[in-house]
């Protein structure tokens, strides 16, 4: 049997333990209250933090509201407006080749040449054959002239001037042959030296010397980076607000540049499953732009009327937005909640009245409203 100062020691070391493990808990509850801002005094927003006597004459800014335009926004590629594939016309190997892909061309500038020897065998063998058949036009008016005076003294018979009057007449008949022969043989000669049909970029190179080409074979695709356009995916429930030749914001996502569009075509076709349509604004886009890249266009669907303040009056301690409100003779130093910027001024969701003045920072410029689509 253990004796009864044991059993106390036993007893006591247990009830230690416990103190120490309530000990700990406290503490590390006090630590997530404190962390939460639980035993911390809050200053909500628009309640005043301090006040003190205003200076003479500080520089102030009325809050006011804005006018804005809400808009919708349409996602969409930049396309170029007639986009050009070159192609070839004949059967032939390609000799030579000057497309780069991203190479600037001009109008009428020799871009590929196929080989062309048979073409030009061809070609001489059709002036040989004008040359034939000349001669025997020639002769056949020589014999046609002769029988003439022939049957004047009925040295010949009627039947044997027919004859003569048919060889003419097939004779002219092979010249006008040979000569569309020569003509053609001129055309499918040209077609082995292929030409730029416009001004453009060479957005994609699809052959190189040495291969052989077909009818209709791609060479080459182009665009002119001066006709482009944005063509968008827009919902439905904006079809009524858009028309042919309106006036559009369109934003470049990646170079963070906004410009002026103008829609070219609203495509009368409604996709079932997103309910989308599409749309075409044309616009002057600056250098950089290439086919592919994405654009936002921003279909206004009414106004707005944020309350804004003057971004340069908000100061900001710890997580706090604090201004000062010149009330008065005083100055009041009050919590905001701001919201978006707006260029100069900033949002102010909560804190603030409309026609109360805050004060500016020493050295700011009188604050103007700025006109805002």
């Amino acid at each position: 049997m253990p004796s009864k100062h044991a059993k106390l020691q036993t007893l006591l070391g247990r009830s230690v333990r416990i103190a120490l493990m309530l000990l700990m808990v406290l503490v590390v509850v006090a630590l997530i209250l404190w962390l939460m801002g639980v035993l911390r005094t809050k200053i909500l927003p628009g309640s005043v933090s301090g006040h003190s006597a205003a200076p003479a004459r500080p520089l102030t800014a009325a809050v006011r509201r804005l006018t804005l335009s809400r808009t919708m926004s349409a996602v969409g590629t930049i396309r170029a407006i007639h986009p050009v594939t070159i192609a070839s016309r004949i059967v032939g190997r390609v000799i030579w080749t000057n497309l780069e892909v991203g190479a600037a061309l001009h109008k009428g500038q020799v871009i590929v040449r196929l080989d062309d020897r048979n073409l030009k065998a061809q070609l001489a063998q059709a002036v040989a054959a004008v040359r034939l058949a000349r001669a025997q036009l020639h002769q056949a008016r020589i014999d046609q002239r002769r029988d003439k005076t022939l049957l004047a003294t009925g040295d010949v018979t009627p039947a044997s001037m027919d004859l003569a009057d048919t060889g003419v007449a097939t004779a002219q008949a092979g010249v006008a042959r040979a000569l569309a022969a020569s003509q053609s043989a001129k055309t499918v000669l040209a077609y082995a030296t292929i030409h730029s049909p416009v001004n453009g970029i060479v957005r994609q190179k699809m052959i190189s010397a040495g291969d052989t080409v077909l009818p209709g074979t791609p060479l080459a695709r182009i665009y002119n980076p001066r006709r482009m356009q944005l063509a968008a995916v827009v919902q439905e429930s904006l079809a009524d607000r858009l028309h042919p030749g309106e006036i559009l914001r369109l934003r470049l996502e990646g170079l963070k540049v906004l410009l002026k569009a103008r829609v070219r075509q609203i495509v009368p076709r409604v996709q079932s499953q997103s309910r989308t349509f599409i749309v075409k604004a044309a616009a002057a886009f600056p250098a950089g732009i290439w086919p592919g890249m994405y654009g936002t266009l921003l279909v206004p669907v009414g106004a707005e009327h944020p309350l804004v303040i003057p971004a340069a009056a908000i100061t900001h301690v710890g997580q706090l937005a604090l201004v000062q409100v010149l009330a008065g003779n005083r100055l009041l130093r009050q919590v905001v909640q701001p919201g978006r910027h707006i260029g100069q001024w900033r949002e102010i969701l909560s804190g603030l009245r409309l026609g109360q003045r805050v004060v500016m920072p020493p050295g700011s410029a009188p604050t103007v409203p700025e006109a805002h689509p």
